[in-house]
């Protein structure tokens, strides 16, 4: 027997649903392409970086548009995943597996998140100080399948927030945003990896 959620749930998941569109989705496109800049070699990254890490007021915002957001996201996103019940044993459908995956792949780049924000915002802010880090085969997994997962996790995120706010209702839009949701992420995955590669 399901417990009836309380009126302030729907306003939360509503919240947790916009942040990871805006600004945590935004955000991700924008550091996708911004480490382009890595394909340019170690100075023209290492001068982009050093550029943003000067920016007036940046801390500021990395808290209001980064640290802040991803923080509420994450933390609900948890208790999302601890009350939350898989039924893909019983009904072998794709949508019960992206249900499984978006949570798996939510845990995953909470970790990776923090591992990377303690590496470069923390530490040593430099291309040679992430091509040390994937130099090593684990840690390039561990990179590579954070950038997946965390594409991942914002694209299937987009499928669920139009639902959430009626943008599509009926099952012919929503396969049609599924197939337009693919293809954004096999776009966005190429240039992750892309951005990945570079440091290599």
């Amino acid at each position: 027997m399901s417990t009836p959620q309380k009126p302030y749930h729907f306003l939360i998941r509503r919240v947790h649903s916009l942040l990871g569109l805006v600004p945590i989705g935004l955000f991700l496109i924008f550091h996708m392409f911004l480490n382009l800049s890595a394909r340019g070699g170690p100075e023209m990254y290492d001068k982009v970086i050093g550029t943003m890490r000067h920016f007036p007021g940046i801390i500021i915002v990395e808290l209001v548009v980064i640290f802040i957001p991803i923080f509420l996201h994450a933390v609900y996103g948890i208790w999302v995943v601890y009350t939350g019940q898989s039924n893909i044993l019983s009904y072998n459908y794709a949508r019960n597996w992206f249900y499984l995956i978006q949570r798996i792949s939510g845990i995953y780049t909470v970790i990776f998140i923090v591992t990377h924000v303690f590496l470069l915002r923390f530490g040593e802010a430099s291309f040679a100080a992430i091509h040390q880090f994937i130099s090593n085969p684990l840690g390039l997994i561990f990179y590579a399948l954070g950038v997946l997962f965390a594409i991942f996790h914002f694209v299937n995120g987009l499928w669920a927030f139009a639902i959430t706010w009626g943008i599509t209702i009926g099952p012919h839009s929503q396969k049609v945003l599924s197939y337009v949701l693919a293809l954004v992420f096999v776009i966005i995955s190429a240039v992750g990896l892309a951005d990945l590669s570079a440091f290599l």
